[in-house]
């Protein structure tokens, strides 16, 4: 297991006695809810492909399950329970996946959940401290968002710090993100991209990030680079995108494919490492190798399969919360208002 007590000890703080609480509402019917993590570092904007002048062809991928490699998946995800008068209390839990090498089952890290309470008067020092705490350096001039906003950015950081820890702390393995390689945002800067991939290859493992969605449009079309592949049946791969990137290119850390892992699949975004121990068209094979339903690997799916929080689980979280808080119960003024 990880050691994550200092970022722990840095997200679950207090909230004043007798502080009224308004729980979020959960239907029961939605078995499972909650926000994905690792799609929000993609950045705040769309970002264009210039008009090509090549066109790109679609290149076949040979799907090769990776026995003899350890694979390791994270993801995290977190839900509002629900919302005091100056911010919010949520839940956070995140999930590692680890499929060791010669074997085919999974074993599971969990992490959480946490109950996190944000408000106006804390979100500084806990942005602060949890930056430092997870970066290493003060943020200069960055300043905590509104407190809904604040629940991503808390998830972020104990995903990238758990991210590093993996690349740290494996060998010879293939890593499986969920989201984008990308740096200079504010969710994920450069530097910490940059020593996440470092240390990686110092270790030889294989980081591929795996997107559902992509802010990267195509022009003149300004339809999504997904579209590449429209019509044409897997496992296929278009590769050199990167190279028709007409703003910030830099910002991008590694080749950006756009792929489809199994005969009839969806189509991904998937980042990949230029400076990765093995070729790239190996480590697309192991992934493909991995693909289950749709084409997304098994392994990344039982990460976010394992974190989501069922229904039953926020409630009790909520109960939990209030408990813990010594939170007095608010009923939602709409339904004061209109009982019917």
């Amino acid at each position: 297991m990880i050691e994550i007590e200092k970022i722990v000890s840095t997200i679950t703080g207090g909230l004043a006695i007798g502080t009224t609480f308004q729980p979020s509402e959960v239907g029961l019917t939605d078995y499972f809810v909650g926000s994905e993590g690792g799609e929000e570092d993609e950045d705040t904007g769309k970002v264009a492909i210039d008009a090509l002048t090549e066109p790109l062809y679609p290149q076949p991928i040979e799907p090769v399950y990776p026995l003899n490699r350890k694979v390791i998946a994270i993801d995290s995800t977190s839900f509002g329970l629900g919302f005091v008068p100056d911010g919010i209390v949520s839940a956070i839990r995140l999930s590692v996946i680890i499929k060791e090498a010669g074997r085919t089952n999974h074993s599971l890290e969990r992490y959480g959940p946490y109950i996190i309470p944000v408000t106006n008067q804390n979100k500084e020092a806990l942005y602060h401290n949890l930056y430092r705490t997870v970066y290493g350096k003060d943020p200069k001039g960055i300043h905590a968002p509104d407190c809904v906003k604040m629940l991503d950015r808390v998830r972020d950081l104990l995903e990238r710090y758990v991210q590093l820890e993996v690349a740290k702390n494996f060998k010879e393995s293939l890593i499986l993100l969920d989201g984008s390689l990308i740096g200079r945002t504010v969710a994920l800067p450069e530097f910490f991209t940059r020593r996440i991939l470092d240390h990686a290859m110092g270790n030889g493992n294989s980081v591929v990030a795996i997107s559902k969605s992509t802010g990267l449009t195509l022009e003149p079309s300004q339809r999504s680079i997904l579209s590449l592949l429209d019509g044409v049946c897997g496992p296929c791969h278009v590769s050199g995108v990167k190279d028709h990137i007409s703003q910030d290119k830099d910002r991008y850390f590694g080749d950006i494919y756009v792929a489809k892992l199994t005969p009839l699949g969806e189509p991904f975004r998937i980042d990949i490492p230029g400076n990765a121990p093995i070729k790239h068209s190996q480590i697309l094979s192991e992934v493909a190798g991995l693909a289950g339903e749709y084409g997304y690997p098994e392994e990344l799916k039982l990460a976010h399969m394992t974190c989501v929080f069922s229904s039953l689980e926020i409630l009790e979280l909520q109960a939990v919360a209030v408990a813990t808080h010594h939170l007095i119960m608010k009923e939602e003024l709409r339904r004061k208002l209109f009982p019917l």
